[in-house]
């Protein structure tokens, strides 16, 4: 067993016990359990971030062109804007949803740790990173909103209902739900417009052409990008709230990750983690 396996999988085996934890603490079994919870989700993070780096310092390799990579990428950028938000304004129980669907993430990335990734093409490595970056950072934060979204139809099924149990007490109010669902798409729109912007200029730098402009991958992202489009003009145009804004948000989340991993298997691509030396392999 080597270092970076080793890592891995202990970094990973944190994130499996802080998902039981959260999961426990949401349900009332255990409601301290959460703060422990986003310790060890912490630590795993730290330790699966370090394993990235040190495979981003090899020669002319960007960490996110294999599954592993890439799986990992998104589960840490979804841990990061959880923690980041945390910091700014603490939401119990939303880590009860969130960690057990980042650590499903992770453990899908594993299989393939030991998975070559392809390098970028001379002269994109600025443009590429500055691409991944900011496309991962737009997939954790939308992810936050959208599992905030799924809590919210939790809770407005919970009042109208009359279910006023643990997971009620739990979880934030419908107030502050939709208050997180408002600001997190918003970042995340403008950070995946500067990404497929950057997307773009890459590929008119590759001479990609049609065979780019027309790949499922990119019209699911485009796809992606006019519903969280439609989600921004329903709140600062419409001031829309409540349940039609949490299932745009729902909706967004599975054109995510459809365009994460569904595209490519429906139909072939050239913008996949699973190929090798096309130059742009980005997310």
């Amino acid at each position: 067993m080597d270092i970076e396996f080793a890592v891995v999988i202990l970094g990973v085996g944190c994130y499996v016990v802080s998902s039981l934890l959260a999961a426990a603490s949401l349900l009332g079994f255990r409601a301290s359990g959460e703060r422990v919870a986003l310790i060890l989700m912490g630590l795993g993070g730290a330790a699966l971030a370090g394993v990235l780096i040190s495979r981003g310092l090899r020669p002319g390799s960007i960490p996110a062109f294999n599954r592993f990579d890439a799986f990992t990428c998104y589960g840490l950028a979804i841990s990061a804007a959880y923690l980041l938000w945390s910091a700014y304004r603490y939401t119990r129980g939303i880590a009860g949803i969130l960690i057990p669907y980042a650590t499903i993430l992770l453990l899908c990335g594993v299989p393939a740790l030991r998975q070559t990734g392809g390098a970028p093409a001379p002269g994109q490595g600025v443009l590429l990173t500055l691409h991944v970056m900011t496309a991962y950072a737009a997939f954790g934060l939308f992810t936050l909103a959208s599992l905030s979204a799924v809590a919210y139809l939790m809770q407005d099924s919970n009042l109208k209902h009359k279910r006023f149990g643990v997971v009620w007490e739990r979880l934030p109010s419908l107030g502050a739900l939709d208050h997180i669902m408002s600001r997190l798409v918003g970042v995340a729109f403008l950070l995946l417009t500067v990404s497929i912007v950057l997307g773009f200029v890459l590929v008119h730098k590759i001479g990609g052409g049609d065979a780019w402009l027309t790949d499922p991958k990119i019209a699911a992202t485009v796809a992606m990008w006019i519903l969280l489009a439609v989600f921004v003009h329903m709140r600062a145009s419409a001031d829309r709230h409540g349940r039609g804004v949490a299932l745009v948000a729902v909706c967004g989340l599975a054109c995510l990750l459809f365009v994460f991993v569904g595209a490519q298997l429906v139909a072939p691509t050239v913008h996949s983690f699973m190929q090798v030396g096309l130059g742009v392999n980005a997310p």
